[in-house]
């Protein structure tokens, strides 16, 4: 097969009507648990990295603030959960290897390292480096090995 036909055909494997959406609903419900459960466990740690008080994040309450990233959180959550959907089925990962190499490819390759090269730039740590990204390589990992076997 020629390389424009088989590029061909793999795009063509890339079909939203034949995903499994109850996976990715779950993979985005288990996002937000999992993000809940990180930063509040790593909340001292986490603020003291960004600068924030626990006065800063009094004051946030009532306000767009509080709840918009919340918001946000999810939307880009489907977002993500979509493009590793998308990225399995058009690979064809269909086992818990497979689906735990690529969740850890994504973090990796495109989580961790964007954020260490902006984080070099602003001069942020790299304890809320480990901080931010450990939470996106737990849950693409876990959210590849979902998509994976439950497709």
């Amino acid at each position: 097969m020629s390389k424009s036909a088989a590029e061909g055909s793999r795009m063509d494997a890339m079909d939203l009507g034949s995903l499994n959406w109850w996976a990715i609903v779950v993979a985005i419900v288990f996002n937000q648990v999992l993000g809940a459960a990180w930063y509040s466990t790593l909340a001292k740690p986490w603020m003291a990295e960004v600068g924030l008080t626990d006065e800063d994040m009094e004051a946030m309450k009532g306000t767009p603030r509080q709840w918009y990233p919340y918001v946000l959180a999810i939307v880009l959550a489907f977002v993500f959960t979509l493009a590793l959907a998308l990225l399995g089925q058009g690979l064809d990962v269909d086992s818990f290897g497979e689906g735990l190499g690529l969740g850890v490819l994504a973090a990796v390759g495109f989580v961790v390292t964007s954020n260490g090269i902006n984080y070099a730039f602003e001069g942020r740590s790299f304890r809320l480096l480990a901080i931010n990204a450990g939470y996106p390589l737990i849950s693409y990992s876990v959210i590849g090995v979902l998509l994976a076997l439950w497709r």
